[in-house]
């Protein structure tokens, strides 16, 4: 994996290390952005809980993925019904 990573930055600054994502980074500053082994791209934001994840082919296409999972509600898990059956 082609990660530079660096402990106590930001994820705009490791982010950086990719030329291709340099044109978006500004855009999305709370993502972090890597390339695989396989050539693809993948970003996610860091402590989220549930986990967002997104990848593409190329950066364009990772832009729009990640633009199109903010733009979509996080979804959360329902309440147990346990809690209201239990003395």
């Amino acid at each position: 994996m082609e990660r530079e990573t660096v402990p106590g930055t930001e994820a705009a600054d490791d982010t950086a290390a990719i030329p291709e994502w340099r044109a978006y980074a500004r855009e999305f500053p709370h993502w972090y952005v890597w390339r695989g082994v396989a050539g693809h791209y993948y970003a996610r934001v860091p402590r989220s809980s549930p986990p967002r994840v997104v990848r593409a082919l190329n950066p364009e296409d990772l832009r729009e993925e990640i633009a199109r999972a903010e733009m979509s509600p996080v979804t959360v898990p329902a309440r147990s019904h346990f809690r209201d059956y239990c003395a």
